[in-house]
């Protein structure tokens, strides 16, 4: 069943308030931001149309939502706008490419500026065997992070990068993608942005990305990732 104009916009407006607040989103919130051409009841009805088909979920009964899987999925996949880093990232990222010297010295310090950025974990591979990440504090200071056992799955899934490193190499574009639910092969509690870059004096190609959590700012990821790998390929 699609969804309607109404229900995308309310989907919408949910996951960048959730992006933001990691709490559920109330429909007095969601009638303000329609600025009162909309009830909470019939912002209700919608929330609980969205909620039916598996966009939504409610985790207590007198709360708002908060968006599932399939939420964040429809949102990268059709609501979301790709848009510029800004002047003071792009800035930062700049500074890091004038202080460093060799390509891979460079791609290192990169990945920790996009990670420090990002508030996230950040992975480089220059190759399918030889990769390097940093950040992994940040990945776990946010609040889905907070219980022991999702800390554990998180944890072994880095543990294991080098089995997931070469898959990555077999299925990432020159497109930088966002990978969530089964398309992630990190873990379904987390999202991921992942691009191809071609570095200077070098034959093969190399990966740049970050993880986080699914909540994280996909937009905003998107254009750390792709500012990234214009510096680094330069």
């Amino acid at each position: 069943m699609s969804i309607t104009n109404r229900q995308k916009e309310l989907l919408q407006i949910i996951i960048e308030k959730y992006i933001k607040v990691a709490k559920p989103v109330a429909s007095e919130y969601l009638a303000e931001s329609f600025g009162g051409e909309v009830s909470p009841a019939t912002v209700r009805n919608e929330m609980a149309e969205l909620t039916k088909q598996g966009y939504l979920s409610q985790p207590h009964i007198s709360s708002g939502r908060i968006p599932c899987a399939k939420g964040f999925e429809y949102y990268v996949g059709k609501l979301l706008a790709r848009r510029d880093l800004s002047i003071v990232d792009k800035k930062a990222l700049v500074k890091i490419k004038q202080d460093s010297g060799t390509s891979e010295t460079l791609i290192k310090q990169i990945a920790k500026q996009i990670a420090v950025l990002a508030k996230a974990l950040s992975i480089v591979a220059l190759s399918r065997e030889q990769f390097y990440y940093t950040g992994l504090t940040y990945l776990f200071s946010q609040p889905e992070f907070s219980q022991s056992d999702i800390i554990c799955d998180v944890s072994r899934v880095v543990d294991h990068l080098d089995g997931i490193m070469p898959e990555l190499f077999e299925s990432t574009g020159e497109k930088t993608e966002i990978l969530i639910g089964k398309e992630n092969p990190f873990s379904e509690f987390c999202g991921a942005i992942v691009g191809r870059c071609h570095l200077p004096n070098r034959t093969d190609y190399s990966l740049i990305g970050l993880l986080g959590p699914v909540r994280m700012d996909y937009g905003r990821g998107v254009a750390l990732v792709d500012y990234a790998k214009e510096m680094l390929m330069r």
